[in-house]
This record gives C-alpha cells, sequence and structure tokens, in this order.
C-alpha cells in the first residue's frame, strides 16, 4: 500500500508532483506548444513588457494595469507552451529539459544585465543634458516610476520563458502529427 502523505509538507510534494504530471501530460494547447507559436508569444510578451512604461505614463493607471494585466497573462500563455520548463524544480526534469532551462536561466539574466546597463546610460545620459540646460526640466511622476518597476518586474518574471519559447524547437502540433 503507497505511503499516504500525513504532514503539511509532504501534502505541498504530492500536489506538486501531481501537476507536475499533469502539466507533462497535457495535449489540449499543443497549438501553443510549436517552435512559431512559441516565437510569437515571446515577440508579443516582450511587447506588452515594454508597452506598460508608456501606458502608465502617457495613457493613466487604468490603461497601465490593463496593459500590465495583459502582460501577465501572455507569461501565463507563455508558460503553458513551454510547459513551465523554466519554472519547475530541478526533480521533474530530465536531462534536455535541465540543459534547456539552464540556458535559459544564462541567457535571460544575460539580456536582463544589457538591458538594466542600457537604461541606467540612458538615464545618465538623459540627467547629463538635463542638468545643463536650466531651461528644461525632467519630472516623473509616481505613475511613470510605477509603470518602469512594474516593467522591470514582468520582464524578471518572463526572459527565462520567453528565452525557453524562442530556444526550444517547440513540439509539433497534433494535427501534423495524425496526417490532417
Amino acid at each position: 500500500m503507497p505511503h499516504l502523505p500525513t504532514s503539511r509538507q509532504e501534502r505541498k510534494e504530492a500536489d506538486l508532483e501531481r501537476r507536475v504530471e499533469r502539466i507533462q501530460r497535457d495535449h489540449k494547447f499543443q497549438r501553443l506548444r510549436t517552435r512559431n507559436s512559441r516565437r510569437i508569444l515571446a515577440v508579443i510578451s516582450a511587447l506588452l513588457c515594454v508597452a506598460i512604461i508608456p501606458s502608465f505614463g502617457q495613457a493613466g493607471v487604468i490603461m497601465g494595469i490593463a496593459v500590465t494585466i495583459a502582460a501577465w497573462g501572455s507569461w501565463w500563455v507563455l508558460r503553458i507552451s513551454t510547459r513551465t520548463v523554466a519554472e519547475l524544480p530541478e526533480r521533474f526534469l530530465d536531462e534536455r529539459q535541465l540543459a534547456v532551462r539552464n540556458r535559459a536561466y544564462f541567457y535571460a539574466y544575460l539580456i536582463l544585465g544589457w538591458i538594466v546597463c542600457a537604461l541606467l546610460t540612458i538615464g545618465l545620459v538623459v540627467f547629463v543634458l538635463v542638468s545643463e540646460n536650466d531651461e528644461v526640466t525632467l519630472t516623473t511622476t509616481w505613475v511613470q516610476a510605477l509603470g518602469l518597476t512594474m516593467s522591470l518586474t514582468l520582464l524578471c518574471a518572463l526572459l527565462p520563458s520567453m528565452v525557453v519559447a524562442w530556444s526550444d524547437a517547440g513540439e509539433r502540433c497534433a494535427e501534423v502529427n495524425s496526417g490532417a
């Protein structure tokens, strides 16, 4: 007779194992798991992530929140298309998936480092240009700062899944496999 989980931690582990097995066996979203679909999702996610900043800065809080919700939705769909390989613990991944995940994290944080360095450089250049001219003032509102913070936070969450979606070969669509 199998061991039934008794402690809270054992129940959490058993629940996680069931969810991972369900995700790995799921064939409901096969159309999202092709290489082209994953790349399109990665581009849409990147565009939505960038669109958060001007939506908060120019269109207001309501539009900024709407774009942020759409970006988080794209992250959820991207995770489904990659079978959450970028977020799973090592014990649930085979050797190929583990190598894909490790490579994705390496490139994701390399990309993130370059983006942060570019933003800091642009900020420094803008600061120098504005500080030399007394007629120009640069004001930043809390809403604009919120948009930048939300965009960078979402970028941190999205990048590993985006790298997996872009670099992995993907799966063949069920219709292609059946010959239809």
